[in-house]
């Protein structure tokens, strides 16, 4: 596990845990933000979850990183070669 997956499970679960309170005291600032915190919190943890993926796939296949990382390079210098 890294740090963002780490983060956005306790993010989420103090988001699940704000809006419950914001609905048991009926306070619907807090339970919307306490829902914006879930959501921000299972984004966080996605975002961890690819930078695992990407780490496995590096670790795995090497020299496919490195043609993917080239190819990339390539494309988006072409990219901004047309914007001029």
């Amino acid at each position: 596990m890294n740090e963002d997956q780490i983060r956005g499970a306790a993010n989420t679960i103090g988001g699940r845990v704000q809006r419950a309170a914001g609905a048991l005291a009926g306070d619907h600032g807090l339970e919307g933000e306490g829902a914006i915190r879930e959501t921000a919190g299972r984004v966080q943890q996605k975002a961890g979850d690819a930078v695992e993926h990407v780490r496995d796939a590096v670790a795995h296949r090497p020299l496919g990183a490195i043609l993917s990382g080239f190819g990339v390079g390539i494309l988006v210098g072409m990219l901004l070669a047309r914007r001029d």
